[in-house]
């Protein structure tokens, strides 16, 4: 009996099915380096937004909502000025 290779797939075909591109996990990691110290995340949302970083990769990151990712974001702009 012939064993049948699998077709290594590329990581775009992962990306397609759920995966995550390496490149997206290195930009994740570098976000969560650049707040690692920062307690508050009202304090954090500002910083990962002006990395480039949209709402709903930070909110994923931090683990919140979307919703509670704006108003965190509002209130540490709002507490800056």
């Amino acid at each position: 009996m012939a064993r049948r290779r699998r077709k290594r797939r590329s990581a775009v075909e992962d990306a397609k099915d759920g995966g995550v591109l390496a490149a997206d996990k290195i930009a994740r990691l570098l976000g969560m380096l650049l707040v690692k110290d920062i307690k508050k995340r009202t304090d954090q949302v500002p910083l990962l937004r002006a990395a480039g970083f949209t709402v709903s990769e930070v909110a994923d990151m931090l683990g919140i909502s979307a919703t509670h990712l704006k108003v965190a974001h509002h209130h540490g702009r709002k507490k800056r000025k």
